[in-house]
């Protein structure tokens, strides 16, 4: 009787204790600003590149789409404001963090493949492990370098 009251005064404790060597940081995808030119006038849009699309809300005609630290050129779609089914002509600076747009046009919305944030993260389990895209929609489809697990089905499966 002494012992199953022990047990049960201590369970709570047990319960609410973290193990030992499990220092792990949550999971973040990497935060992106992307900012777009038109002329003298710009906006900026952060988002997380999660793989989601993200609306710009900004009906600004744009020549240029920077950003500091991401290839945006062959790591994000960009969606395009119809201008009479002109193309949208689109080129990187050498290191892919700028694009520049030719005709000029409003960007509608956004979406960048899903990146880990941090250093030495992967992308946790069933997170979508494939991307299609890139290049102004020619980047074609290819999988994501790094899982928590293996990549099946275009997500992040669990190892057991």
């Amino acid at each position: 009787m002494q012992l199953t009251r022990f047990a049960l005064l201590s369970l709570p404790l047990i319960a609410s204790s973290k193990p030992l060597g499990n220092d792990q940081p949550s999971f973040f995808y990497k935060p992106l600003t992307l900012t777009f030119h038109g002329g003298p006038a710009s906006y900026s849009l952060s988002f997380p590149a999660d793989g989601n699309t993200y609306s710009t809300n900004n009906g600004l005609n744009i020549n240029r789409i920077s950003n500091t630290d991401f290839n945006i050129f062959y790591g994000c779609n960009f969606y395009f404001a119809d201008d009479g089914g002109k193309p949208v002509a689109t080129s990187p600076s050498a290191d892919g963090k700028e694009v520049q747009v030719g005709t000029p046009r409003a960007v509608t919305a956004v979406n960048c493949q899903p990146t880990p944030g941090g250093s030495n993260t992967c992308l946790p389990v069933y997170a979508s492990c494939e991307w299609c895209g890139g290049a102004n929609g020619q980047g074609g489809c290819h999988l994501l370098n790094c899982c928590s697990g293996y990549c099946a089905a275009t997500k992040c499966r669990p190892t057991t």
